[in-house]
């Protein structure tokens, strides 16, 4: 009876799942940001939600990174550099 789902399934398939969710959010920001430099702009804003892992990568590698919220335009995160 389902005995494969144990306490150490469990946390694996949570940190995988996201590590998956994560990592898309990284390359759209990464995209977008490629997108900004080749158009010789200093920011670029992306239409997420960001994880706060997503958040501290983006700080991590030197980017300025400010999350807003708007109930009429939605959630967007502001990266710039």
């Amino acid at each position: 009876m389902r005995e494969e789902i144990t306490a150490e399934w469990a946390k694996k398939t949570a940190e995988t799942i996201l590590g998956e969710k994560v990592n898309k959010q990284i390359e759209v920001c990464l995209n977008a940001i490629e997108r900004a430099v080749k158009a010789n702009q200093m920011a670029c804003s992306v239409g997420i939600y960001a994880d706060a892992l997503v958040i501290k990568e983006l700080n991590k590698r030197g980017f300025t990174v400010k999350q807003s919220s708007d109930q009429r335009e939605g959630s967007y995160l502001n990266i710039s550099w």
